[in-house]
């Protein structure tokens, strides 16, 4: 009888064994993700032009899960700014963004931002996501954003902005930016402050340019919170973008 006991509760050890194996496979199952570009993937746009790529995450599995979203340049042109953002977070690429979202549940708000200058080229950014719930579960999609290859761009010999200049990019309560233009005619001009996602903070100087060489500092105010920031300056029809840090 003991025999027979002990041959059964080993019997049941192997059944709850086998069962627990095919809960965790069960699990397993449950995760899915499906990462969709809005639109096209690759964009020509004029000088100092903005590519915006639009992408939406749908959780595809049965269990609710966290997505690490990743984003790095591929191929970089010197003077243009990436910037990407999920759920109205924005953030410079290489630094993660975290998205909880239930079984069936798709999140729109994810997209990518290039700012470009004068400098024609081709960055390539790619947006990536994993299932934090199986980390062998990711996707990742590239953009490309293209300044000339056959695009006209404008090069009128009265185009007013000659240049713009900011320094330092890293800025403080106590040290700000220099903004340092040159126009060739007399002109209005603006400078204005945005957030990473492209929205209007402030706008810091406005009026009108002479011809010759101007300069416009920039102080953080103390409510301004920490992060990624765009400086835009546009002088008559011209225009440039700079990022600056704000500590």
């Amino acid at each position: 009888m003991e025999k027979r006991t002990s041959g059964r509760r080993i019997c049941l050890s192997v059944a709850a064994a086998a069962m627990l194996v095919v809960i965790g496979r069960q699990a397993l199952a449950g995760y899915g993700l499906e990462l969709t570009a809005v639109g096209d993937t690759v964009q020509h746009v004029s000088p100092n032009g903005t590519a915006v790529f639009p992408f939406t995450l749908t959780n595809t599995g049965t269990s609710s899960d966290v997505f690490r979203f990743d984003c790095r340049v591929v191929a970089t042109v010197p003077g243009w700014v990436a910037v990407y953002c999920v759920r109205g977070v924005c953030v410079e690429p290489g630094t993660p963004i975290y998205d909880t979202l239930p079984a069936g549940a798709s999140d729109t708000t994810a997209h990518v931002t290039v700012y470009t200058d004068t400098t024609q080229g081709e960055e390539v950014v790619s947006l990536g996501v994993r299932s934090m719930g199986d980390s062998s579960l990711a996707e990742s999609i590239a953009t490309h954003t293209i300044v000339g290859s056959g695009i006209e761009e404008r090069a009128h010999a009265d185009a007013p902005l000659a240049g713009v200049k900011v320094m330092p990019t890293l800025v403080n309560r106590q040290v700000g930016a220099s903004v340092a233009f040159a126009t060739r005619v007399q002109t209005f001009f603006r400078l204005t402050l945005h957030d990473a996602a492209g929205r209007l903070v402030q706008t810091v100087a406005a009026g009108i340019a002479t011809p010759g060489s101007h300069r416009v500092d920039w102080l953080p105010e103390r409510g301004l919170p920490r992060g990624v920031y765009l400086l835009h300056v546009s002088v008559g029809d011209e225009s440039a973008v700079t990022k600056v840090i704000v500590e």
